[in-house]
């Protein structure tokens, strides 16, 4: 390999070791910011759901507080805040929920045949005993629980965030819950967006250096000839000149 092209080589080398170097990084960047940035989404959307179920079991529990706070736990009495509670209802999906400390429940308006049933050892699609864990949050004081639940409208398990707290005066847990689903779809939606401009990042670097490389062995490559060609000059200058300081001293000697 001649001088010229080595010092081509080394040139064009480091260049794309360093661009590439910089597209890794840039990569991870944009990878460890989309997570991030989904985390952050992420905590919004919940304490926002958070926050609109506390609503929702504030205004339950007060629509059955003339029932809890009467000293009664009658039959009737208790029936009577169950078919409150079943009346209720927001959204498409959006229904309360009650079972006894034991795991039996004892409303469900969206899936009647649940009624009666024991669910103390009932699991999700997660293998979590749900219905212990809100038992046990309940028995807490209350609290949030993340699981995967039936969605009534469209009949496919899809992941739930519920709140329960306790009916203490009846020995009851009573609950709703939001479906994440909307919420994961949306966090999804904006992973693609961020993946895709990490993409196209990555494939204008690509370009600008594909081109930068080019541009550097093009023009090596340009220096080379330009060189060869005044180098191939000098030595035609020198070859004649040889040739006639060779006819000068054959005259001379003449």
């Amino acid at each position: 390999m001649r001088l010229r092209q080595k010092v081509i080589v080394l040139a064009v080398v480091p260049l794309v070791v360093a661009l590439c170097a910089i597209a890794l990084y840039v990569r991870q960047q944009g990878v460890t910011l989309a997570a991030e940035q989904r985390a952050t989404i992420q905590r919004a959307y919940l304490a926002s759901k958070e926050a609109e179920l506390r609503h929702y079991v504030e205004l339950a529990t007060r629509s059955i507080a003339h029932l809890t706070q009467s000293g009664r736990s009658d039959p009737a009495t208790q029936a009577e805040a169950i078919r409150i509670l079943s009346s209720l209802s927001y959204g498409g999906d959006g229904y309360f929920f009650v079972y006894d400390t034991r795991g039996k429940n004892l409303a469900h308006p969206r899936q009647p045949e649940l009624v009666g049933t024991d669910m103390w050892n009932w699991r999700d699609s997660t293998g979590s005993l749900t219905i212990q864990r809100l038992i046990g949050l309940a028995q807490g004081g209350g609290g949030f629980l993340r699981y995967t639940w039936a969605k009534p409208s469209s009949k496919t398990a899809a992941p739930k965030l519920g709140y329960v707290v306790p009916v203490a005066h009846w020995g009851w847990v009573m609950g709703t819950g939001i479906y994440l689903d909307d919420v994961e779809a949306a966090l999804e939606l904006v992973e693609a967006q961020q993946s895709r401009n990490s993409d196209q990042t990555l494939l204008w670097m690509a370009v600008l250096a594909t081109l930068a490389t080019i541009g550097v062995a093009g023009g090596g490559l340009a220096l080379n000839i330009s060189e060869g060609r005044l180098a191939d000059a000098k030595l035609r200058a020198l070859a004649q000149r040889v040739v006639e300081s060779q006819e000068e001293e054959r005259a001379r000697l003449s």
